[in-house]
């Protein structure tokens, strides 16, 4: 918050995408305190890649999800933080997911099978929502291939559900499914470290989560309250493949 509004340090810039200083400086302060407590785990950071650990434990980082609003001045904005058990040769399991959103000062966190909060308070069971009731969020990805499809597919959702909003931080948008702020989710070209934290909070929460592996390192997910499932869930995009993810099912790198 320091930097929020205040001229942060670019460290590199794309059309549709960028890297700040901000970013680097967050996950540092969060490797440091997983190392610090528990020196044998592993960590993957967005920054920083992976750092290799014994613990059997592998803790996933994403400093600050939403750089370009933050760089913008827009105040949706996360970091999240996710511990995953490893397996041997099987996907890791979740154990606990956190994402705080530091301009409005909530705190969500969940721990696997234990339910989830929000600054204390416990998180309610998500109800079903019909899909006319339904508020969902969506993101127009940074390729223009991707933003073709997701154009196609939000012409398809307009019709049939009471809104859609692109606000550009998927961590945070999850988090809000899991309170009752949104009801749904699709996105396409995310990376595991955009949902490992928020998909716990979602499951805790009683709402459905499911990924697909369109490209080495990059997910179809979609996500929400029951009622939605058939509206969002992620549909083979062509002839790419890879593996899936559902609810109760372990996340797979």
């Amino acid at each position: 918050m320091q930097h929020f509004r205040r001229g942060p340090a670019v460290r590199a810039q794309a059309l549709h995408d960028v890297k700040l200083a901000t970013d680097r400086l967050c996950e540092t302060a969060v490797v440091e305190t997983v190392r610090a407590r528990f020196p044998d785990h592993a960590v993957l950071g967005e920054e920083g890649g992976e750092i290799p650990g014994d613990g059997g434990y592998l803790w996933i980082v994403d400093p600050l999800d939403g750089t370009v609003n933050f760089l913008q001045g827009l105040p949706f904005f996360c970091a999240a933080v996710a511990c995953y058990r490893r397996n041997g040769a099987s996907p890791p399991t979740p154990v606990a997911g956190a994402v705080f959103l530091p301009f409005s000062g909530e705190m969500f966190s969940a721990v696997a099978g234990r339910g989830g909060e929000v600054n204390g308070t416990p998180l309610r069971r998500r109800e079903g929502v019909s899909p006319e009731r339904a508020v969902v969020s969506v993101s127009f990805g940074k390729t223009e291939p991707l933003m073709r499809r997701m154009a196609r597919r939000l012409a398809h959702l307009l019709p049939r559900v009471r809104k859609a909003r692109c606000l550009g931080a998927a961590a945070g948008e999850l988090a809000y499914i899991a309170a009752g702020y949104l009801d749904g989710l699709f996105y396409e070209g995310i990376r595991l470290w955009d949902f490992a934290a928020g998909r716990i909070l979602v499951e805790e929460a009683g709402g459905f989560f499911a990924a697909r592996e369109t490209a080495p390192g990059e997910w179809q997910v979609a996500a929400g309250a029951p009622g939605l499932e058939a509206l969002l869930a992620p549909r083979p995009a062509g002839a790419a493949g890879g593996s899936s993810l559902r609810k109760r099912r372990p996340v797979s790198r």
